[in-house]
């Protein structure tokens, strides 16, 4: 690695550079441009409750009695950060559908939200987001005090939502799986395997190669994942290592698990770390790239003259940002890799697919990948769902339905029986 301490003396040091000479600089002495939301609400720290109080405060019918203070801090404090945006990109549309018709957000009308259901089935969301905008309507409403009887439970909203389900079936949109490699039956699309090969061995592919390693090893959600620390690692003496997972989604109260990481895993966050000189605070972060020619007076003056384009270098600096990666970062650095992936020749898709291919991986690939690898190893649903930190089977089984149906009672009994 050559640190900016260094890179005067590479410049100046003439014969050790060619015309196509590239230098590398790593920085972690400088900050990078901040990530902004979109559609940011309420204060400059964008943070989820100050959003979510800004809609709240947005929404609240003016002759509102008055709300407890204390009672809204402690139902925020309830709810975890995810859930909290969630609950405001939810109430973000339901404003905005009530502005463009005229009627009145909160306290809602029941015929407004069978009306707003039919706009979001016409719009082509599933039943899934149905269901979950009406659970936030509901969420605003219990905040604001407007009663337990509220809107979202009127008898035409649930029969709206039971009809929805009945036209477009409850089966849920399955991110795109990741599997470890085709030798475990991952058919011809992309693999963990063909994605780590096709990752660079610059500063930013050591990281992205980290990143997938351990994602898929320890089968983590895009939150548990873009939480690690330095110090939720446990190296053994095997070179395999631990990682603790102090909270999740099915853990809020902070219970913890742990999870086993291979030693290629572990090899590969060591690369890492050592190129970005993280020694503690959060492991996987932002990497800002800028790539320009630099000139050295001294190179053009000993080899190629005055020439604009002579005695030139390739100067190359990577930025290590503090904070951790975002999840539409964790999206883009799985689809850009997957894109590597197919220009390498890695990966081989029928024309025409591999651009659907690629928008279908999200955050959630890895977890549904390990859980396709798991049952196609024999696992059973209960197993699995304890190694991957759910609060029962159900999921794992919709993960793994297909490929349960290999492995499970029927296909190895009749195997036998019919050959």
């Amino acid at each position: 690695m050559i640190t900016n301490d260094t890179i005067e003396e590479a410049y100046t040091a003439g014969d050790a550079l060619t015309r196509s000479a590239t230098v590398l600089v790593v920085r972690t002495d400088a900050a990078l441009p901040k990530c902004r939301s979109r559609r940011a609400v309420g204060d400059a720290s964008g943070s989820p409750d100050a959003r979510l109080l800004a809609l709240l405060g947005d929404l609240a019918p003016a002759d509102l009695p008055p709300v407890s203070a204390l009672g809204v801090e402690t139902a925020l404090e309830a709810m975890a950060d995810a859930s909290k945006l969630a609950v405001a990109a939810d109430l973000d549309c339901w404003r905005d559908w009530c502005a463009g018709e005229h009627r009145t957000a909160c306290p809602a009308d029941p015929e407004d939200l069978v009306r707003y259901l039919r706009a979001l089935e016409a719009d082509g969301k599933r039943p899934a987001t149905l269901s979950r905008r009406i659970a936030s309507i509901a969420t605003v409403h219990r905040l604001l005090g407007l009663g337990d009887d509220v809107p979202t439970s009127a008898p035409m909203v649930r029969n709206a939502l039971r009809a929805n389900r009945r036209r477009k079936g409850a089966a849920q949109r399955q991110a795109a799986p990741l599997r470890f490699s085709r030798e475990l039956g991952a058919g011809s699309g992309f693999t963990i395997s063909a994605m780590l090969a096709a990752c660079s061995s610059d500063v930013q592919g050591l990281r992205d190669a980290a990143l997938l390693s351990l994602g898929y090893d320890a089968g983590l959600r895009v939150s548990e994942l873009t939480a690690v620390t330095v110090a939720d690692l446990r190296p053994q003496g095997d070179g395999t290592g631990l990682l603790h997972l102090p909270r999740s989604k099915t853990d809020q109260e902070g219970v913890g698990a742990w999870a086993w990481l291979s030693a290629d895993t572990m090899r590969r966050v060591a690369a890492w770390r050592a190129e970005a000189t993280i020694t503690e605070g959060v492991l996987f972060r932002r990497v800002g790239v800028d790539r320009r020619r630099q000139r050295s007076k001294e190179l053009a003056d000993a080899r190629w003259g005055d020439e604009d384009a002579k005695g030139a270098a390739l100067l190359v600096t990577y930025t290590i940002g503090t904070m951790p990666l975002t999840r539409q970062g964790v999206t883009g650095i799985y689809r850009r890799i997957a894109r590597a992936a197919a220009n390498a020749g890695l990966v081989h898709l029928p024309a025409g697919e591999l651009d659907q291919a690629i928008a279908a991986l999200s955050t959630h690939s890895l977890r549904v990948g390990l859980t396709q690898d798991l049952f196609a190893a024999g696992e059973d649903g209960a197993g699995i769902a304890l190694t991957l930190r759910w609060s029962s089977p159900s999921t794992a089984l919709r993960y793994g339905r297909r490929l349960q149906a290999q492995s499970g009672v029927a296909a190895r009994v009749l195997s036998r029986m019919r050959g």
